[in-house]
């Protein structure tokens, strides 16, 4: 039995970069704000079960390889969990035009999952060249876990259900490249649903068992 296909749940942007290009036309003279544009993803377990869910993080590889600084490689993740009271750190790695996300959701549990641009150097205390552009799409799957014997196992019967909520939120600076930089504004907003509704019903992934030849 074949794989379902993942859920695609909305689009992505994550941003820190000016708000317009270098040698855009300006009326007047004046200071182009940079934006801190993340991506947060609210999902919520309508279930009786604890389930495992796969998010899937995928970039767009044009031109192809893309520069680090237009995939997850120049992004920073993590997973806050309400139910348990646990932030997790991920990274999605060195090479990373695709980044999966496995998280586990208690029973009608609620977990916050949000990928933010590294605009910022621990090491020096400063900003990072403003050059961040990473957009794509994310989808959400519920594969199959390993058995307590050999094999996968699959971790529902029947589909299961889960309220999405995808909001880019951003903050604004006047400037980048100093460690004094204030915030100068926020804002966030909601985005399309790939399928319209905010309740979507994954699919399992089918159980599998290997085959040996003698």
């Amino acid at each position: 039995m074949s794989n379902p296909a993942p859920n695609v749940i909305s689009n992505f942007e994550i941003l820190f970069t000016p708000q317009l290009p270098t040698g855009f036309p300006m009326p007047v003279e004046a200071v182009v704000e940079t934006v801190i544009k993340g991506y947060f993803l609210t999902i919520t377990n309508q279930n009786p079960n604890t389930y495992t869910f796969m998010l899937g993080f995928h970039c767009n590889t044009n031109p192809s390889p893309p520069p680090a600084v237009r995939t997850l490689a120049s992004a920073v993740a993590f997973i806050d969990d309400a139910t348990t009271g646990v932030m997790e750190l991920v990274s999605p790695g060195t090479d990373a035009t695709d980044f999966y996300a496995q998280i586990k959701i208690m029973p009608y549990g609620t977990v916050l999952l949000g990928v933010l641009p590294a605009f910022f150097n621990a090491k020096t205390g400063t900003f990072v060249t403003p050059d961040i552009e990473i957009r794509g799409w994310v989808d959400i799957s519920l594969p199959a876990l390993p058995g307590k014997f050999l094999g996968l196992e699959a971790q529902s019967s029947t589909a299961v259900a889960v309220i999405v909520t995808p909001e880019q939120r951003l903050t604004f600076l006047p400037e980048s490249g100093e460690s004094n930089t204030v915030v100068e504004g926020q804002s966030a907003f909601a985005l399309p649903l790939a399928n319209g509704a905010a309740q979507i019903m994954v699919m399992p992934q089918p159980s599998s068992i290997p085959v040996f030849h003698g």
